[in-house]
């Protein structure tokens, strides 16, 4: 076999007329993503309260903003200046953006503005996350008569040393002035130095009633045994069992019990889930509250009770929340508990891996918990996406064929050719990106 010829940068320096539309693959997932989800009109409705009708100078569309963070789920990325800069490199991400080859992407702080402040109370990322969910439902993806609810915590934008004591005024601190009547105001106690003491000082363990974050207050404090503790906010999901799709999910702070999140789970997917019936969750979630929320619901908790909730002799329960404990117990040990059981581990658990691992919820990207909720909500829309592009006919068959040959669009009109600069910046529907492009690679 005889040698090639050496290769050039001459070829870079040629214009060539191309078609953004030809160049990504048929199989590519934001390719598909489009296509499943159609049409994007609902970004744009949901939107709408937040911007003035002919107030201002006009904005990025909201559709590509919301894009770009689909994105920047999809990849594991959180930084808006490295997803802008992929994006920028990314012919299959201009494609699905809408944007041309010689177009300028929206700048980052246009990006993080939108996501911290403008859609700050997260509903147009609900509908968004809602509308996954629907999609799934409506291919088949989502069964909907079992849930496999699990939480897990991730590690929040603040250092221990932001630590600061937590100061609140105690019961019957009261510095408003003398009591009304005449009556003379109590003595205020008066400040002593403590005594002088000897030794070691004894170490003082900090914890969430005593200390807060100085830049992220809703964080908490958690560690496990043997562990340092970390800052963090806990997030819970609800995965159905058909193809791991999320039907709900909810960014909380990391305190109180982990089972009071069941119920406003349950209330979420309860209108796009008509038929579910059942629902399954590790010892964390056992209280007696839980399983009555359960049952009020008309919904059957899988959920093991803790050794402790468990009468220690064999003389029966003595408390109503010891039968129920006995109760959840025969249902965790029955066929059906033994099966919502590994399915929590197979689904719950295998999801809030794929979220920690591809997706970038490891770590809390914003501070405060409604953006942290904003975060979980966009890799959970991804993972529906996902599973959309791998699972649902109407993404595998893409858009449609390439064309073979594309449309050469050259306007003849001379003067329109010199109205428009080199580097213009032109708004491009889905039908003008197969037209062909002039352009020099280098």
């Amino acid at each position: 076999m005889a040698m090639g010829e050496a290769r050039t940068k001459e070829a870079a320096r040629q214009i060539a007329m191309i078609c953004l539309d030809e160049l990504v693959p048929e199989d590519d997932r934001y390719r598909q993503v489009d296509a499943v989800v159609g049409d994007w009109g609902f970004v744009r409705e949901a939107a709408r309260p937040y911007y003035r009708a002919a107030i201002g100078r006009p904005s990025i569309d909201p559709t590509v903003l919301l894009k770009l963070m689909i994105a920047g789920a999809l990849e594991g990325i959180g930084s808006m200046r490295e997803l802008l800069r992929v994006a920028d490199l990314r012919l299959d991400l201009r494609l699905f953006l809408g944007y041309g080859l010689g177009e300028r992407l929206p700048a980052h702080q246009t990006i993080s503005e939108a996501q911290t402040q403008r859609f700050a109370d997260g509903e147009v990322f609900e509908r968004l996350f809602l509308r996954t969910v629907a999609l799934c439902k409506e291919h088949g993806l989502i069964e909907g008569s079992h849930l496999s609810v699990d939480g897990f915590h991730a590690e929040a934008n603040a250092a221990l040393r932001s630590l600061r004591a937590s100061l609140e005024p105690l019961a019957g601190d009261d510095v408003s002035g003398p009591e009304p009547g005449g009556a003379p105001a109590p003595k205020r106690p008066q400040l002593r130095l403590a005594e002088p003491r000897s030794g070691p000082t004894p170490k003082r363990r900090a914890s969430n009633a005593t200390v807060v974050s100085a830049t992220d207050a809703d964080a908490r404090l958690k560690g496990k045994p043997g562990q340092r503790p970390h800052l963090v906010y806990r997030g819970q999901v609800a995965v159905d069992p058909k193809a791991r799709c999320i039907a709900g999910c909810l960014g909380e702070r990391a305190e109180g019990h982990e089972g009071d999140a069941l119920a406003p789970i349950l209330d979420r997917v309860r209108f796009l889930l008509p038929k579910l019936a059942s629902v399954g969750a590790d010892q964390g979630f056992a209280a007696e509250r839980v399983w009555d929320d359960a049952a009020a619901r008309q919904v059957i908790a899988y959920i093991p009770p803790q050794p402790s909730m468990l009468p220690r002799d064999d003389r029966g329960p003595r408390t109503g929340a010891q039968r129920l404990a006995l109760a959840a117990r025969t249902r965790a040990k029955s066929e059906a508990g033994i099966w919502a059981h590994r399915r929590r581990m197979a689904d719950a658990e295998g999801v809030i891996a794929e979220l920690k691992n591809l997706h970038g919820l490891d770590r809390v990207r914003c501070r405060g918990t409604p953006a942290f909720h904003v975060q979980l909500l966009l890799g959970c829309a991804a993972i529906n996406l996902k599973r959309l592009a791998k699972h649902a006919p109407t993404a595998q068959q893409g858009r449609g064929a390439a064309p073979t040959a594309a449309a050469v669009v050259l306007s003849a009109d001379s003067d329109r050719r010199q109205r428009t600069p080199p580097r213009a910046t032109i708004r491009l529907s889905r039908e003008q990106l197969v037209w062909t492009t002039s352009l020099c690679l280098n």
